[in-house]
């Protein structure tokens, strides 16, 4: 049944206004879980609300477009929480006019649907994925990343019945340009299969527009923070992909994501696929763009925090597209239904997270911020922020205590403990995870520091006093860089201030 537009658009159209409607609601954001995560957003989205610019200004492996929708609305005015919040239903608002061209001219009329709803609905998630129903906007950035993907694999992987190279070419350049400035990851993994599948498919004009209008996004961005983003980009992501404490996310390894018991299902779904449409002479361009993608869809899943496979939900939408399951229930949809299937619990938890901000318990949530400026409609929950616990680790590693839960209220009371000693004012480096003292009190951030420490000791340059916790969030990377300061003592003198229950406080003088 070919898609009928007028209906497609207004099925899309009325999920953004569902979402917005959800969004004017919510009151605020949220936060149930993955709190250290959500300081690692708020520092970014704040220092570019106040102008900083990424890779120059602070390190990051995420690019300028990953928070960008954030500070924007924050820096126009919306309180932090509402910027949040309504920062995703703007990015699902952008989508929202590709997703429908690419569904109308490609997919079956219910596939067409169910394809524009689930790239809105992963912009304006509400949780990264996974099967918890706790609210919270950690990895935003990669629910964002597929939905981009998504919108650029379907243009290689389903011919349209006539060429649209103007149209086509700017949903494609404008989708990889898009990844490539948020997580580089993705850009990496799936324009491969983008540029041959255009080649293959004979759509070089709608490469030609593809790569100019990629160029185009490049140059905006290059005109807006000055050509040395680039090559301060690529030295953040080099640096990451060099990391001695975390150069992936904390999650299963490449092996388990391909052939552990799992993920092998997906796998050998995929080869299966790949195998039988091979054999299709008619299929022989979405099998090739199919086996191209898998490795960077494997990769992706692996790179990201909880290695949900989402590259399903394409593959199911691919599958009840191709003109063979328009019809019955052939191979292709067996395949497609199979693949939803591996998904579904992942993919209902991320379309139906908007509708819970609507019911979170309130009684149980506090204000994070409660004295600061612009940020009072963001809310954690209470006995998260208070309940400080830590674990020990093994004897063999000195019983070093590592930070368990409660991370808001440790650092509240490290910042309160600052200002109570004179040094409200100082430029203050944390030997830990997280630089984020700031947010909670009169202490100035680091100019080149890093709202995620990936390794070496960004922003200690500058810096005038030094905390190092006694039950840091990452204990290894602490040790590391008291390692590294220590070595680095020539010229820069360390005096103890003070040491409390939570740190011991330095004064840097050079």
């Amino acid at each position: 049944m070919q898609a009928n537009p007028r209906i497609v658009l207004g099925v899309i159209m009325a999920a953004v206004a569902v979402l917005a409607g959800f969004a004017a609601l919510s009151g605020g954001f949220w936060v149930a879980k993955h709190e250290t995560d959500t300081l690692h957003l708020f520092d970014i989205v704040l220092r570019r609300a106040a102008g900083e610019v990424p890779h120059i200004d602070y390190m990051t492996p995420l690019g300028v477009l990953a928070f960008e929708p954030f500070a924007l609305l924050h820096r126009a005015g919306l309180e932090l929480g509402a910027a949040l919040v309504w920062g995703q239903v703007l990015v699902a608002a952008v989508l929202a006019p590709a997703a429908w061209w690419v569904a109308v001219r490609r997919m079956p009329m219910p596939v067409a649907i169910a394809f524009g709803l689930m790239i809105v609905l992963l912009a304006a998630g509400m949780v990264y994925g996974g099967t918890d129903t706790k609210l919270s906007l950690s990895m935003h950035y990669n629910r964002w990343a597929w939905a981009l993907a998504f919108l650029a694999l379907a243009v290689v992987a389903l011919p349209a019945e006539r060429e649209a190279p103007l149209a086509d070419g700017c949903v494609v350049g404008l989708a990889m340009a898009a990844l490539a400035v948020i997580k580089a990851t993705y850009f990496v993994a799936f324009a491969p299969a983008v540029l041959v599948g255009l080649v293959l498919r004979g759509m070089g004009r709608t490469l030609g527009v593809a790569a100019l209008a990629g160029l185009g996004v490049l140059g905006v961005l290059t005109l807006s923070f000055g050509g040395a983003i680039w090559s301060a980009y690529v030295g953040d992501l080099l640096a990451v992909m060099g990391s001695d404490v975390r150069a992936a996310p904390a999650g299963a390894a490449w092996a388990e994501v391909v052939l552990s018991p799992k993920y092998a299902g997906s796998t050998f779904l995929a080869v299966a696929t790949v195998m039988m449409l091979r054999r299709r002479p008619e299929h022989r361009g979405v099998w090739l763009v199919l086996a191209l993608m898998l490795p960077g869809a494997l990769y992706a899943t692996y790179q990201n925090f909880g290695n949900d496979p989402m590259w399903l939900l394409f593959w199911a939408v691919v599958m009840f597209s191709l003109p063979e399951a328009a019809v019955g229930w052939g191979r292709e949809r067996v395949i497609g239904a199979v693949a939803v299937a591996l998904i579904l619990p992942v993919a209902l938890n991320i379309a139906i997270s908007p509708a819970r901000q609507l019911v979170q318990p309130k009684a149980v949530f506090s204000r994070m911020f409660p004295d600061a400026e612009g940020r009072s409609d963001v809310f954690a929950v209470t006995a998260r922020m208070e309940t400080i616990e830590g674990r020990m680790a093994l004897a063999k590693e000195g019983g070093k205590c590592q930070l368990a839960g409660g991370a808001v209220g440790w650092m509240r009371a490290q910042a309160d403990a600052l200002v109570e000693a004179q040094h409200g004012e100082a430029k203050v480096f944390v030997a830990d995870l997280f630089n984020a003292l700031w947010l909670f009190g009169d202490v100035e951030r680091l100019r080149n520091g890093a709202p995620w420490v990936y390794g070496g000791l960004p922003g200690f340059d500058e810096a005038e006093v030094l905390v190092v916790p006694k039950c840091p969030i990452d204990k290894r990377l602490s040790a590391r860089m008291n390692e590294r300061i220590m070595m680095q003592l020539s010229g820069v003198k360390l005096t103890q201030d003070f040491e409390n229950d939570l740190m011991v406080v330095y004064e840097i003088s050079r």
